[in-house]
């Protein structure tokens, strides 16, 4: 049989015999054309990740990250470097500190001595609960591929909301879990337990803010941290502003008079400034019951869920965008308010992203650590875990135990 390519430039201008030609070739090489046919969906697939890139990504500020020269240059700390870190760490800065605290802290005048307890804190007495602690199995690398989604407060150096979220590398389905801030867990920096949003304000030096969180994540879950993304108040408020608000639903009347919250009974469309009060109100939200406010009694565990609940609500929002371009000029408008590591190349942001851009809460596996309250010798209130995460883990996703 002739080529095809030269039986049709020997066609030339019979239009009919052309077609018959074409349709003959077709089903001759239709093995071929189901090739090409794929091929060309990948290819529209790439264009899309790359006109995406280009036009909403290109912008987002990265940071250097690197856990493993963090980790070997943690553990080649002096004593004398640990001290430093420390004071630098736990200056007399009474802003990082829990209000309770601040008030109890606010009656030391003598500044040296202020510092002293800022150190004690960090490095107390922890016997009674470093005896039972259990970190997590490595798991390999392999099996997972996991992002670390970062909200962070004012200052930048707490960690508000840590959210980790774990792509099995078999296709089954993606696991969330929240970790609550006030989690009491080693700290490689200060060489004690400290509680994890204070992973945030870094080892000055030694490891960056972002650095030192994805190895206390990493050692308490038993799972290396690839990538992550993070966000501050301001841009966690402009993103929400961005999108035209959330939705918030709540039964009575609720406030809370340290993150500002107020909304009414029912379902609300709240922006930036109320989302973000509702995502960090706990411990002083009030309800209006019967005409009078009560404590709404709002737990850990609640506050997490909001957490989980706004993100999805900001994927559903992304997924609306049924165009290129649209997707694209909202990406560019996250981009201001978004950083992320440097090994995270934008493709394979925007690959991820499209992959996931209509998922569903039900489709994602939510992991809930089990805590217990606790109070440190020298007062400070925590919570610790009373069981290892690779049990939790294991019990979602069984692979992982083999």
């Amino acid at each position: 049989m002739s080529d095809p390519d030269t039986r049709f430039e020997a066609i030339g201008s019979s239009s009919r015999l052309a077609r018959f030609s074409i349709l003959n070739w077709l089903m001759t090489h239709r093995l071929r054309v189901v090739v090409m046919v794929a091929l060309g969906m990948l290819v529209g697939t790439s264009t899309f990740v790359a006109v995406v890139s280009a036009g909403g990504l290109r912008d987002i500020a990265t940071e250097d990250f690197d856990p493993a020269a963090a980790a070997a240059a943690l553990a080649a700390m002096s004593a004398s470097q640990a001290d430093a870190a420390l004071d630098d760490i736990y200056a007399p800065d009474l802003d990082i500190l829990e209000d309770s605290e601040a008030r109890r802290l606010r009656i030391i005048a003598d500044e040296e001595e202020l510092a002293r307890q800022l150190r004690l804190m960090a490095t107390g007495e922890t016997d009674d609960f470093s005896s039972q602690y259990q970190p997590g199995t490595p798991m390999p690398d392999s099996m997972f591929n996991t992002v670390l989604l970062i909200g962070a407060d004012e200052s930048g150096y707490l960690a508000d909301v840590i959210i980790y979220v774990l792509i099995p590398s078999d296709g089954s389905a993606p696991l969330m879990s929240s970790l609550p801030r006030d989690l009491y867990l080693p700290n490689r920096c200060s060489q004690s337990f400290a509680r994890i949003n204070e992973s945030l304000g870094g080892c000055p030096g030694v490891a960056s803010g972002p650095e030192l969180l994805a190895l206390t994540v990493s050692d308490f879950t038993g799972v290396e941290v690839d990538h992550y993304a993070r966000v501050n108040f301001a841009g966690f408020k402009s993103v929400v502003d961005w999108m035209g608000g959330i939705t918030v639903c709540v039964d009575y009347p609720t406030r809370d008079y340290k993150s500002k919250l107020d909304i009414g009974a029912g379902c609300s469309t709240v922006g930036g400034e109320q989302a973000l009060a509702w995502v960090r109100s706990r411990s002083a939200a009030e309800q209006l019951i019967d005409g009078v406010w009560k404590p709404a009694g709002v737990s850990d565990f609640q506050r997490q869920r909001r957490q989980q609940q706004v993100l999805f609500q900001f994927a559903r929002k992304l997924a609306a965008h049924t165009s290129v371009g649209s997707l694209s000029a909202a990406l560019q408008n996250l981009s201001s308010a978004v950083r992320m590591d440097s090994g995270w190349s934008v493709g394979e942001a925007a690959s991820l992203a499209f992959r996931y851009r209509n998922i569903d809460e039900s489709d994602v596996k939510r992991l809930s650590i089990p805590v217990a309250d606790y109070r440190t010798s020298l007062g400070a209130q925590v919570l610790i875990p009373v069981r290892s995460f690779t049990e939790t883990l294991v019990s979602a996703y069984p692979a992982a135990g083999n």
